[in-house]
């Protein structure tokens, strides 16, 4: 059976917890005030040098003053607001002057309720016990009373019980208004979240790079040692020499595989999205385009490859050029006639790519529609590029353009 909403400050576990953090601030601002009146003392005393008391003012307030501000002391700030409201908070409050400031306030406000909870303790809870024990026959503390102590049993039984179960509710009421305010004072600023939603931005987008260029390199890989292995089958027993080739070139692909499914598989246990540094570390370009064109023949494919000096390229769009090519002609080896022609021109500050295959069986279909056409479209956008791909004249055709900017 549900609680009702006006009797859960007494029923909630909640508001002991809340209490707890209170009474602190209470009793920190308590301390305070003890500090307040002992100056206002030193000051009614006339045989106390005023210039020592205002050192010793100013000497007190810069050392009182100065926890508010300090990070230590946020990151306290937060942990209790965390422990005893529920809060919800980073582990580490922000640092600067905003987040000070908003500390400092976060502080006077934990000191200014923390006063009034104990100060309802401390009236509270003494004039309830003092009037039933009245009711009991003790006299002895009656002078607290005042008008009290006049009261017949019942209503001061009742006003007992009541004045008992005011604490609670300042407790809880109090600590639903620093619950409110701790997102505010204690948590990220506007800037802070919007660089955070920026850096997790970055992080996802690295990281589906990194996904992106894994299912690059082990389809391709997959592809290319399973056509391979056939191939060698089919020549096992009229070209040894062939099959020998064929199963140096599983081995190397299947190393290559490996090493960058260990590499991606090492960056995502760090826990860190991987660099750019990272993401290049172990990827080919442009000039590896030979080799994977020997992979693609290992495998059984008839490769033309126009390959131009790509050594003004800049690393970024040669690495890219090459993750579209190798993709591209992955799709072919998989989906067309085996028939693949390779075409690479640089124009002004950009390459051009163009991959041409036979379609199998002179269909129509489209070699790749899932995740290679799109991971090779992202490529070429992250460029400001753009890429084409469709049926021309009985051929699977895709032409990408990766542009750079010309120093």
């Amino acid at each position: 059976m549900a609680v009702p909403k006006v009797l859960l400050p007494l029923t909630s576990a909640e508001t002991p917890r809340r209490g707890v953090l209170l009474v602190i601030g209470g009793v920190v601002a308590a301390a305070y005030g003890l500090l307040a009146a002992g100056f206002g003392q030193m000051y009614g005393q006339p045989d106390v040098p005023r210039a020592v008391i205002t050192a010793l003012v100013v000497v007190t307030a810069a050392i009182v003053l100065t926890p508010p501000f300090l990070h230590s002391v946020r990151v306290l700030d937060a942990l209790a607001a965390r422990t005893f409201l529920d809060a919800d908070l980073p582990v580490l409050p922000g640092r600067g002057t905003s987040a000070s400031l908003r500390g400092a306030a976060w502080y006077l406000a934990l000191l200014g309720t923390g006063a009034v909870a104990a100060l309802s303790l401390l009236v509270c809870v003494p004039v309830a016990v003092t009037l039933v024990a009245r009711q009991s026959g003790v006299t002895v503390l009656d002078r607290t009373l005042g008008a009290l102590g006049g009261l017949p049993v019942v209503p001061a039984v009742v006003l007992a019980v009541v004045l008992l179960v005011v604490p609670a509710y300042v407790f809880w009421w109090l600590g639903e208004l620093l619950r409110f305010l701790a997102p505010l004072l204690l948590g990220p600023s506007a800037q802070e979240r919007i660089a955070r939603l920026e850096e997790e931005t970055r992080q996802l987008a690295a990281r589906n790079a990194l996904a992106r260029d894994l299912h690059d390199s082990v389809g391709h890989a997959l592809t290319v040692t399973s056509l391979q292995a056939a191939a060698a089958e089919r020549a096992l027993e009229r070209d040894p020499e062939f099959v020998r080739c064929a199963l140096a070139a599983i081995a190397a692909t299947g190393r290559d595989a490996a090493a960058d499914l260990d590499r991606a598989l090492g960056l995502l246990r760090e826990g860190e999205a991987p660099t750019a540094a990272d993401a290049a570390a172990g990827d080919r370009t442009l000039a590896d385009l030979p080799a994977l064109a020997h992979e693609l023949r290992t495998a059984g494919a008839d490769v033309a490859v126009t390959l131009p000096a790509t050594d003004r390229v800049p690393h970024p769009v040669s690495r890219a050029g090459y993750a579209v090519v190798r993709e591209a002609a992955t799709n072919a080896l998989r989906h067309g006639d085996g028939n693949i022609g390779i075409a690479i021109e640089l124009a002004g500050s950009a390459v051009e790519i163009e991959v041409v295959n036979g379609l199998a069986g002179g269909g129509g279909g489209s070699p790749g529609t899932g995740r290679g056409l799109a991971g090779m479209r992202e490529r070429a956008l992250a460029l400001g590029g753009e890429m084409t791909w469709g049926v021309q004249e009985r051929r699977w055709v895709l032409r990408a353009r990766l542009p750079w900017e010309a120093s």
